[in-house]
């Protein structure tokens, strides 16, 4: 089997560093997206993260037009910035994103679409623009992941993504009406990242979306897949996945 990395967006409340890392394989954090964060706190991190065992969510300033918050630690910005547009200030921050990967030695590095960023030529051309020129692979140093909007069919987005040398994050648990699992199984991707949402869902996931899972899992077995849980009860329901994996492979 490929490489296999099962984790959570970002630490459950009440679970520090170390014991997460004892259960869990990976972890997406989203702390750089709003603001930069210390060196300090970096190298924090860093002395209780494995080596190829995070990934970093980029600035909103790469990204999105707007922060997400109000308040005082938020990425310098100005008219320019997001919607994966070339700025001054962007560069900044991806160089901060790019030091920031380096001493984590993360696996990844994530850019979230703005809301509403649909699957238009206009679009199409930014991203193109921008992971060939801007958030290249020397620039980011950390293989790069986008998440598309809702927008996107999903099998068009990873086919773009892989056209342009990224990875796309999917969803294989947020599906039309009567749209079969097996929608997923013919990505033609190098490698998969897979962002479970929990969209509906207010407590852990139900063994049928747990089993879906792995069922994905066993069919891209041969290929770099990585698992992170965004689901209200992520904590439980990442180690529910690794359970059931590990026990379908002692039987």
């Amino acid at each position: 089997m490929a490489t296999l990395r099962i984790g959570t967006v970002d630490l459950p409340q009440g679970i520090d560093r170390e014991q997460y890392f004892r259960e869990l394989s990976y972890l997406e954090l989203s702390a750089m997206f709003a603001g930069p964060v210390r060196a300090n706190i970096v190298a924090k991190w860093a002395q209780a993260t494995p080596p190829a065992a995070s990934g970093l969510v980029a600035p909103w300033v790469l990204t999105h037009r707007q922060p997400p918050t109000r308040g005082a630690q938020l990425w310098a910005h100005d008219v320019n910035v997001g919607d994966f547009r070339d700025s001054g200030l962007g560069r900044i921050a991806l160089g901060q994103l790019r030091d920031a990967i380096i001493k984590l030695e993360a696996a990844h590095a994530i850019f979230r679409s703005p809301p509403l960023f649909a699957p238009s030529t206009a679009n199409r051309e930014q991203l193109k623009k921008f992971f060939g020129e801007i958030a290249t692979p020397e620039t980011v140093a950390a293989t790069r992941v986008w998440v598309p909007d809702g927008l996107w069919e999903p099998r068009t987005a990873v086919s773009f993504a892989t056209e342009l040398g990224i990875v796309c994050a999917i969803d294989p648990l947020v599906r039309e009406p009567g749209q079969p699992l097996e929608l997923f199984f013919e990505l033609g991707a190098p490698e998969l990242y897979v962002r479970v949402s929990g969209l509906g869902t207010t407590g852990t996931l139900r063994s049928e979306k747990q089993e879906d899972l792995a069922a994905l899992v066993e069919h891209y077995e041969d290929l770099p897949l990585t698992i992170a849980f965004e689901s209200p009860s992520r904590w439980q329901d990442a180690r529910n996945l690794k359970k059931l994996l590990e026990e379908a492979r002692a039987n």
